[in-house]
């Protein structure tokens, strides 16, 4: 029994149905979002009715330490320590009376004007208007923000602090508790459940379910651009090197004098752009590009001294970029055709003038 084989057979039904899901909805990566009252990972809500939100998590867990998935840091939440519902919301208390009346209360200025005054007296409707000098400031955070440069709308919060509206207590920090919307618990942080919410990504050791799967699904998709660019593609293209040998490359585009050659690297590994360099070599092609689906940045900069075009499929804008660049190709043919030097151009240019 192969290697492969006997690291696929390891696999738990579950942990191969999930795995499995991801890499047929092309899914890279997988992050959390909160729905209704459970954490639910992307792509993975359809096994969500079979699996249970907890043992995916769990599951998850089992994948990354067999080396088929990597945990990546990306969010925390509060769960109920009652019933484990993410539904929960968060108030502030009086530190005096424990009241959840309290309210808060900003100072802020006009930097038009000067006037400091409390947020309440600014607020009309929707919108904040200078109780001094009646201009429309418009949204708070608008025009609170660093990136907000028009004077006339621009403001400074000087301060704030808290007051009970209850004992009439002021302070600076309130006391907080938590409420379960599902189950009515009231908690503090102290007996609140505290979780990370990873996200996760693919390993390479997926390919032992699914071999080239990401790279067919991407190579598909940059056919369709060179197609409507007016390309004959051909995929698995073989080309015969000065040496001889057959070189293979995932995507060959051809339109007149024009021909690009492209590889895909699944999985941003060094030898990927290695192998290319030397097809490159051997065929002689100036119209080199490798599409590394991890935006790895180290392809990016190793490809640049041997004019090898990398493009971050990672990020979708890859097909604009690769778009822009048939678009200059255009471009520049466009510009040369119509003056030629030397002996043949000139008798290229009287052609073209009878």
């Amino acid at each position: 029994m192969s290697k492969q084989t006997t690291e696929i057979t390891n696999l738990t039904p579950n942990e191969e149905k999930l795995l499995t899901t991801l890499v047929e909805k092309g899914i890279r990566q997988t992050k959390p979002r909160k729905v209704e009252d459970n954490v639910v990972y992307e792509g993975l809500e359809v096994i969500s009715k079979d699996i249970n939100p907890k043992e995916i998590k769990k599951l998850l867990k089992t994948l990354t330490s067999k080396g088929f998935l990597i945990e990546k840091n990306y969010d925390s939440a509060i769960f109920c320590p009652n019933c484990n519902s993410i539904q929960i919301n968060t108030r502030y208390i009086c530190t005096q009376c424990q009241s959840l009346n309290v309210k808060k209360v900003q100072l802020i200025e006009h930097q038009l004007c000067g006037y400091i005054g409390n947020r309440g007296e600014f607020e009309k409707d929707t919108e904040l208007i200078c109780p001094k000098c009646k201009i429309k400031i418009g949204d708070f955070f608008k025009a609170s923000s660093n990136d907000q440069t028009d004077k006339n709308k621009k403001i400074r919060v000087i301060g704030s602090n808290f007051e009970c509206e209850k004992c009439g207590t002021k302070f600076e920090k309130p006391s907080m508790s938590h409420a379960c919307m599902r189950c009515g618990a009231i908690f503090t942080y102290r007996e609140a459940n505290y979780e990370k919410l990873p996200y996760y990504e693919l390993t390479e050791r997926v390919d032992n379910l699914a071999p080239n799967r990401f790279v067919t699904d991407t190579v598909r998709e940059v056919e369709k651009i060179f197609k409507n660019k007016g390309y004959t593609v051909e995929l698995n293209a073989k080309l015969t090197g000065k040496s001889g040998v057959n070189q293979i490359f995932d995507l060959a585009a051809k339109r007149d004098k024009e021909l690009y050659l492209l590889d895909v690297s699944a999985w941003g590994n060094q030898n990927d752009l290695i192998a290319l360099l030397g097809k490159k070599m051997d065929v002689e092609s100036k119209s080199i590009i490798l599409l590394d689906l991890t935006g790895n940045p180290t392809l990016a900069s190793l490809g640049k001294p041997y004019d090898i075009t990398v493009l971050n499929g990672r990020d979708q804008g890859y097909r604009e970029t690769l778009e822009k660049m048939l678009g200059m190709e255009v471009k520049e043919k466009d510009d040369n055709r119509g003056i030629l030097f030397g002996r043949r151009g000139k008798e290229a240019n009287r052609k073209e003038e009878r």
